[in-house]
């Protein structure tokens, strides 16, 4: 590649030969950023041999003038950026060969092969062998890249099967362990892991964006036509992967993700904080994907449950059907449908839930013991309850003062739906209608006893929300 006005022709008579070492991620870079590459771009992409860079050069002109005669110029130009190419040494420990082998290879065999590979020869005895690699191999850089070299060229076929080598037992980390617990649980209810890149577009980052006021970090050469800019949360990312599963005409997208998301600070110096998140979407309402978090905490940790908090004040999810999500006192996670103006922003049909999770707050969690839980041989005691309450009145607040209120008997509380009638009840009243299971691990519970417990609930409720009991069973 060159322009009209520098190549040869028959009429050139002077020629400049110019040979360099051109940085790789520079070539690189550039060459995707113009969408132009060629075969020099493709050779200094991967890097040339510094110290061959002359001798390229002395070489080329030579040719040159066996092929079509001239007159070589005295003298050359020589411009040397500073960065020396001298290799460090590399000690390769005799004994590391049949602990990674499972082999040994005589001293003088390991020797006679590094230096017929061009390694320089800094010193060597019966424990090992120090070399400085040539300038042209770039990719011996550690003791394992010899050791490479040493069974390539003494031959693969020379290490048996049976090769005795020494393992040691790797085990999993709490993020490893927590992670695989998520995809047992979520694949387990019907749903699909996504992999999603992690840089979207302007409009994405900006769709919804519910753990950082501040603007998103933007990258200098986008790995996508568009994206330049590093998520902040995986909702966006899963909507899109949903709109193209309805593309395809997919009958059921169940979709979650476990990824990084990237939160900038008020510093722009700093950097971002990269926080673990999980994120899903799903067909269906809100009281679905409520339910399936529900599911995962007790399979994750059978002593906490979520906490329903106010609405997430974004318009791309709904201004009702949607909560910040509560995890021991913190705020962890958000959930909530999709609202229309968001449903035509990404280009989806029907309903669609979405939620989102730190998982920093499961990963004590992650780590724990399954414990064995005795089953409960005594017969369970079912109470309903419909209460009257201000509209004002958050579910999630309700639910904890009724655990509080039933004590150790309360085994779960099931809501039933919520009703609306402004003849009946007046105007911004509401009615909350659920049920709970009341069970003893020492003995059958009595009528009285239950109905004690009843009452004692719908006192706490009544002084703590100021509800009224309109009828009970």
């Amino acid at each position: 590649m060159g322009g009209a006005e520098t190549e040869v022709s028959a009429q050139t008579h002077d020629i400049l030969i110019e040979a360099a070492d051109f940085d790789p991620l520079t070539v690189r870079g550039a060459a995707r950023r113009v969408g132009l590459h060629s075969p020099s771009s493709y050779r200094f992409e991967r890097g040339v041999d510094p110290d061959g860079i002359d001798w390229a050069s002395r070489r080329c002109c030579q040719l040159i003038l066996q092929v079509a005669g001239g007159e070589l110029a005295a003298g050359s130009v020589d411009v040397v950026s500073g960065k020396s190419s001298k290799r460090p040494a590399i000690v390769l420990r005799l004994p590391q060969l049949p602990r990674v082998l499972g082999i040994s290879i005589p001293s003088d065999v390991v020797q006679r092969i590094l230096v017929a590979l061009g390694n320089q020869l800094i010193d060597a005895n019966e424990n090992q062998i120090e070399v400085v690699p040539p300038s042209w191999r770039r990719d011996l850089t550690r003791e394992i890249d010899l050791i490479e070299e040493v069974v390539r060229v003494h031959g693969y076929d020379q290490v048996p099967e049976d090769a005795r080598v020494a393992m040691i037992a790797s085990h999993r980390d709490e993020w490893d362990r927590l992670n695989g617990r998520v995809r047992d649980g979520l694949t387990a209810m019907g749903f699909d892991e996504a992999l999603t890149v992690s840089v979207v577009s302007q409009d994405w980052s900006e769709a919804f964006s519910p753990w950082t006021p501040h603007e998103p970090l933007r990258c200098n050469t986008p790995l996508l036509r568009g994206a330049d800019t590093l998520r902040r949360s995986l909702i966006p990312s899963l909507l899109g992967a949903r709109q193209v599963n309805q593309a395809l005409s997919n009958p059921h997208i169940q979709l979650f993700e476990i990824a990084r998301i990237y939160l900038p600070g008020s510093d722009v110096e700093a950097l971002p904080d990269e926080r673990r998140m999980l994120g899903l979407t799903a067909d269906g309402d809100f009281f679905h994907v409520k339910g399936v978090l529900e599911n995962l905490a007790l399979q994750l940790d059978r002593g906490a449950e979520w906490q329903v908090g106010g609405a997430v004040q974004a318009p791309l999810l709904d201004a009702v059907r949607s909560c910040e999500l509560i995890w021991r006192g913190e705020r962890c996670g958000v959930l909530g449908e999709v609202s229309a103006a968001g449903k035509k922003q990404f280009g989806l049909r029907g309903d669609v839930t979405v939620a989102e999770i730190q998982l920093d707050g499961f990963l004590k969690a992650a780590g724990a013991i399954p414990q064995y839980e005795a089953a409960i041989l005594f017969p369970a005691v079912v109470q309903d309850l419909n209460l009257i309450a201000d509209e004002s009145v958050l579910w999630g607040d309700l639910v904890g003062t009724v655990r509080n209120a039933g004590g150790n008997g309360l085994r779960n509380i099931h809501f039933r739906e919520t009703y609306r009638d402004p003849a009946k009840d007046g105007t911004g009243k509401k009615r909350l209608i659920f049920s709970f299971t009341l069970q003893s691990s020492e003995r059958t519970l009595t009528r009285q006893e239950a109905d004690a417990i009843r009452d004692r609930i719908v006192a706490d409720c009544q002084r703590a929300h100021g509800t009224q009991l309109l009828s009970s069973g």
